[in-house]
């Protein structure tokens, strides 16, 4: 059978396609059609051999049954293991889910949720945020949008969210590092520094040398870009070399900058460097698990960020959730 179409649409329903059109993206209160007649659009709709779209059925249900998930990096194995878990529960309580990356960039950000809530029609939005203050979301109308931020957080904003121990698991790897013989370890960062995530780390790395009485050099803790890590791990590690003779570990705060330090190592100019440095990563990936060099890592509670964070948006949407609910997950360090 041959499926209708937006033009025997407007055949059958004596409307113009331009007005079926805007009913059925749910733009039809913006254009000034009448309750009345998206009512007769949607309930003759309903009767005809066509699939009417999510924002037919959101108008009718309230309800669209997507969710959005917004990450900085798709790519990145933490972030696609998290939506992969996200949408094993939302599948199973009948949802669907959304997924974009920001790249970091706070107006891509700005334009993706804009996108998800007023376009797309989400129930809700779990989001990875790359702003550095919370002046986006603080706004009144976000007020009553079902949202949860996971990894990230950000300053002074009461909202739900589901995190890790960013600043034990830090702590805790570079102590590893130090019981295991470091004396010099330098620390990669990556942009934007600003990120709770990042700052958590770096705090832990400093306190733990701190603590063991290290002495603190600033030309250890580097900023890696985040677009341009290879060509910045590969000039980092070799100005680091030059100037700290008996560097002998490397402290990654993420799996890229891990992955491209292995990397750098391995060429022909790095060989006889890469035996004597240890390598700890903030992440815990597979690769790990089958390459020689050993790298010590902080494994993250991948399964449960996901978990938690589908349950709580669901609960939020479904009404029973009334206070903001704040879960920070621990971390646990694999010592290779």
């Amino acid at each position: 059978m041959k499926r209708l179409q937006l033009e025997d649409l407007s055949k059958q329903l004596g409307y113009s396609k331009t007005l079926i059109s805007m009913v059925l993206n749910g733009k039809g209160n913006q254009y000034g059609i009448s309750k009345k007649t998206q009512s007769a659009v949607l309930e003759a709709v309903s009767q005809l051999d066509y699939t009417p779209n999510k924002f037919a059925k959101a108008l009718r249900t309230g309800k669209s049954n997507f969710i959005g998930l917004i990450v900085a990096d798709i790519s990145n194995p933490f972030y696609s293991t998290i939506a992969k878990n996200i949408e094993h529960v939302l599948f199973d309580r009948g949802y669907n889910l959304m997924v974009c990356s920001t790249e970091e960039n706070e107006e891509k950000e700005k334009r993706l949720v804009e996108m998800m809530l007023n376009q797309q029609g989400v129930d809700g939005v779990i989001v990875a945020t790359t702003f550095k203050d919370s002046s986006f979301y603080d706004q009144p109308r976000f007020a009553k949008t079902p949202l949860v931020f996971i990894d990230r957080l950000l300053p002074l904003f009461n909202t739900n969210y589901v995190v890790i121990d960013n600043y034990g698991g830090s702590l805790e790897v570079t102590n590893h590092l130090i019981k295991s013989g470091a004396k010099k370890i330098a620390c990669l960062s990556i942009s934007p520094s600003y990120l709770s995530t990042i700052e958590d780390r770096v705090n832990g790395y400093k306190d733990a040398l701190t603590k063991s009485k290290l002495k603190q050099d600033a030309s250890l803790l580097r900023l890696i870009r985040f677009d341009h890590i290879n060509d910045d791990v590969d000039t980092c590690i070799q100005e680091l070399l030059i100037k700290h003779q008996d560097l002998d570990a490397i402290y990654a705060l993420n799996n890229h900058l891990a992955t491209a330090v292995l990397k750098t190592l391995r060429k022909k100019d790095f060989e006889k460097h890469a035996d004597k440095i240890k390598i700890a990563c903030f992440d815990d990936i597979e690769l790990f698990n089958i390459i020689d060099k050993k790298v010590s890592s902080v494994s993250q509670p991948i399964e449960e960020i996901g978990k938690n964070a589908s349950l709580l948006i669901l609960d939020i949407i479904d009404g029973k959730q009334v206070n903001k609910s704040n879960i920070v997950l621990a971390t646990k360090v694999i010592a290779r």
